[in-house]
């Protein structure tokens, strides 16, 4: 609320304001109606509101330039080593995408979500609804090795009703090659596929360069899905 800050910013200035008004006085650069504010304001011949407002004017046109102290804000260090925290994503989509198991490491990106919220603003965290029906969504950067994928997808896109849904599992991996926890999803089968251009220059980006990427992304509808850990 810029009227907040500018009351903020008057209790803080209202010190110096008299020296600071008194010097800009003969600077062309300030309104005559300006020069006498803090003056009438503290006699209550102007509202507080009026001399906000003149503040503010002052700051926007840049003949009062106020610093901002920025406070650096860090969250509390994992005590999770490189060895122990998730690193990657190993899909497998078992018989059904095409003849048999397709195995892909080069996922960058996997979010568990619903079949309701899976449009949803990318703002939003990804989660899935316990009481909604299952669906995850990829995305990495195309390459070579994910042909089969290409395949398996085009059977549907082609086939459609033809096609028998088939299972997928996901295991997230630590970095030391261990499965912290799989998703084991059944009952699969592609909605949606796309290949996309990401030129945001401040969005993450798959390769550590400061150029475009072009990206991929494909959503899956599943019936039923079930966690899995190394334990059971």
């Amino acid at each position: 609320n810029s009227m907040k800050i500018m009351m903020i910013l008057a209790i803080s200035l209202i010190g110096i304001l008299g020296l600071s008004l008194t010097a800009f006085a003969e600077n062309s650069l300030v309104p005559e109606w300006i020069k006498n504010n803090a003056k009438w304001w503290s006699e209550g011949s102007i509202s507080e509101a009026d001399y906000l407002s003149s503040l503010e004017y002052l700051i926007t046109k840049g003949i009062i330039q106020v610093p901002i102290t920025v406070y650096e804000v860090t969250a509390q260090q994992t005590l999770a080593t490189e060895d122990e925290r998730a690193q990657f994503f190993v899909v497998t989509f078992h018989e059904g995408l095409i003849s048999e198991d397709v195995v892909i490491n080069s996922f960058q990106k996997f979010e568990a979500i619903s079949s309701a919220n899976k449009n949803s603003p990318p703002y939003q965290f990804p989660l899935y609804e316990f009481d909604d029906q299952p669906a995850f969504l990829l995305e990495g950067l195309p390459t070579s090795e994910n042909k089969k994928l290409y395949v398996g997808l085009d059977n549907w896109l082609t086939g459609g009703a033809t096609q028998n849904p088939f299972d997928v599992d996901i295991d997230v991996i630590a970095g030391d090659g261990s499965t912290i926890i799989t998703w084991e999803y059944r009952e699969c089968e592609p909605t949606a596929f796309g290949t996309f251009l990401q030129d945001v220059v401040f969005y993450y980006q798959y390769v550590d360069q400061d150029k475009a990427e072009i990206h991929e992304r494909v959503i899956f509808d599943c019936l039923g899905v079930h966690l899995t850990t190394p334990d059971e």
